[in-house]
């Protein structure tokens, strides 16, 4: 098994961690978790069912009114506000 497809947005975070393949040991919860298995566990096996909430996630971010121009800030430590 491949531990990474770079060159493909795909399934294969969610494969590696039913394999017991997660990058990191915090990855690797979201499969040892009960509360998250089941979708680690459909995510791995069905790609259109992974697609489908990832763009239903995305049109939520995209709703979240994020900040441009002078009203907003790219922050150059994410937990603290510019000085």
């Amino acid at each position: 098994m491949y531990l990474e497809t770079p060159q493909t947005f795909d399934n294969r975070y969610f494969k590696n961690l039913v394999a017991g393949k997660g990058l990191l040991s915090s990855d690797q919860v979201l499969f040892s978790d009960p509360a998250s298995r089941t979708s680690v566990r459909d995510f791995a096996s069905s790609p259109g069912d992974f697609n489908a909430a990832f763009t239903t996630a995305m049109k939520k971010l995209g709703r979240s009114g994020v900040k441009t121009g002078d009203r907003g800030q790219v922050r150059k430590d994410c937990t603290a506000f510019n000085s």
